[in-house]
């Protein structure tokens, strides 16, 4: 024999997996081949529903005698319409894994119920007993009327009829689930495991026990098994182990009677209900659950499902509170998924985000963002202004931040991104005349030199304020803001050029253009500082 020590695939559900329009939230069961997730189906137009998916575990997803059962529950189930049978609403396989939609029951397992109450050295009252069990026969019964297309009879039998599947909503309706092991005519899987046995051997008939052909009636032991032990507080037939426990059920001896406070009509039922012989027992589900709703009508034990409701409040309301917080985080982390998602233009699926990363900063340029620069890469630039207004002279300088200033006035961009380049270009020019008309004093002539000598600088000066300031341009506007500078002294005065990146103070008139450069630059400072400056610039 060859025995695998490979450990089993991990499996790839996490929440935010897309089983095509299902989105997994959270877990919510998990029992011996599958597990139940709470799922989000998301629809057109904004719908949303929540459901619940049931998925076979990693290391039973490549057995073909599982996927077989499992095909079996969906197809046996789906053709079930019954208010105490859970709806099926889907059957798919994504990304290998199959998977089956069911409707989601905001509710608990009647085990879970009445292990609660156990706790509290409590049992659940017997009105409450019997409407949850004469509903589940209702389901079941359904169950056994199931037919083909032809009309014929599909011979459907649960065998695992037991506390853990029948689900108890908060509304007090109770809901058969599980048709895993169920047995029909039709079944893809066949009997091939008929040595084995299907169910819980607590609720188990003496027939299917012993691997004799089996029928409904199986199913109403079940439910006889259900109320004994819910009324009694122990199985019908129990011992140290399973082995023990089968050798008392099939012994052919009735359980010990039921306790004195069990009144007689429920007592005689389940005794009914227990009888080793098939053809004494009860023949339907329909009869069980009608004889049930006579027994509480005769001993005036009724209840409804609003009492029913009202003691899953009672006893489980923590347990309640703490599912439905869960989804609720569930949910939010999946809208803000699903946010991230639309803001990044890739799919949410976690199987396919690899692929969509990739081209992430692709998608975040064409929005119109970007990520943070590192220290080695130039900074943002605003769309229509230059970086770096910086070049070797304060002319080259006020000529840039003059282009600047007509190419956004020609192009009409928006108006904050006028008024940083307008003070751009503003700063720039009112640096260059403030040099010219410097310049332009020293340039007068003085009683020892001719009328006629000009400074060779002062015709490109007046070039240069010029094409800096034409007529009627916004650039001039800041010149009537400028300080007269001081008297020039007598000491000669070179010709001024202004070096790039020069430390010279900033004015309030260029902290807008500040904000869209990398660093201060010389064309950006005001020319009121001019007058600070003496020996060391030659003024």
């Amino acid at each position: 024999m060859i025995v695998s020590l490979r450990p089993p695939k991990p499996s790839p559900l996490v929440p935010g997996y897309r089983l095509d329009r299902y989105e997994l939230l959270c877990p919510i069961a998990q029992g011996g081949m599958a597990s139940v997730w709470v799922a989000r189906q998301v629809g057109k137009h904004g719908f949303e529903k929540l459901v619940a998916v049931k998925t076979i575990l990693p290391e039973f997803a490549e057995d073909p005698r599982f996927q077989k059962m499992f095909l079996d529950e969906a197809h046996i189930a789906a053709g079930i319409e019954h208010p105490n049978v859970t709806q099926i609403l889907d059957l798919g396989e994504e990304h290998s894994v199959p998977y089956l939609v069911m409707e989601y029951v905001d509710g608990d397992s009647l085990s879970k119920l009445h292990r609660v109450v156990e706790k509290k050295n409590l049992a659940i009252p017997t009105p409450i007993v019997l409407r949850v069990l004469a509903d589940a026969c209702g389901g079941l019964h359904a169950a056994h009327e199931l037919r083909d297309k032809q009309g014929a009879l599909l011979g459907v039998v649960h065998r695992d009829v037991s506390p853990q599947n029948i689900l108890v909503s908060t509304k007090g309706a109770a809901k058969l689930i599980d048709f895993g092991v169920a047995k029909a005519r039709d079944r893809l899987g066949g009997e091939t495991n008929a040595g084995m046995l299907k169910g819980k051997i607590h609720y188990m008939a003496p027939e299917q026990a012993v691997g004799k052909p089996i029928d409904r009636r199986a199913d109403v032991w079940a439910i006889g098994a259900m109320l004994y032990h819910l009324l009694s507080g122990r199985p019908p037939y129990d011992g140290p182990n399973q082995l023990a426990t089968l050798h008392r059920l099939t012994s052919g001896k009735p359980p010990l009677p039921l306790p004195e406070r069990v009144p007689k009509p429920i007592a005689e039922l389940v005794r009914r209900a227990l009888t080793h012989d098939p053809d004494k027992r009860v023949a339907t589900a329909l009869d069980m659950q009608q004889a049930l709703e006579a027994a509480m009508v005769a001993v005036n034990m009724r209840a409804s499902t609003s009492d029913v409701a009202a003691f899953m409040r009672e006893h489980l309301a923590e347990r309640t509170e703490a599912r439905r917080q869960t989804v609720d985080v569930a949910l939010a982390s999946a809208n803000e998924r699903a946010r991230l998602a639309e803001a990044l233009k890739i799919d949410a699926d976690p199987a396919s985000s690899s692929s969509g990363l990739t081209n992430v900063p692709r998608r975040l340029a064409a929005m119109g963002l970007s990520a943070r620069p590192s220290p080695s890469e130039p900074p943002p630039t605003v769309p229509g202004i230059p970086a770096r207004l910086e070049s070797s002279s304060g002319t080259n300088a006020a000529l840039v931040a003059a282009e600047a200033n007509a190419a956004s006035a020609a192009n009409g961009g928006p108006k904050r991104r006028s008024r940083l380049v307008l003070a751009g270009g503003g700063a720039g020019a009112v640096l260059v005349l403030a040099l010219v008309f410097v310049l332009g004093r020293r340039s007068t002539p003085s009683p020892s030199e001719p009328s006629g000598a000009a400074d060779p600088t002062t015709a490109s000066a007046r070039a240069v304020q010029t094409a800096a300031a034409p007529s009627g341009s916004a650039s001039a506007a800041p010149i009537a803001s400028v300080t007269p500078p001081i008297e020039p002294t007598t000491a000669p005065t070179p010709t001024v050029a202004t070096k790039a990146g020069a430390p010279v103070k900033a004015a309030p008139k260029a902290t807008a253009v500040t904000k869209a450069t990398a660093k201060p630059t010389a064309t950006a400072t005001a020319t009121t500082t001019v007058k600070k400056k003496k020996v060391d610039d030659g003024f």
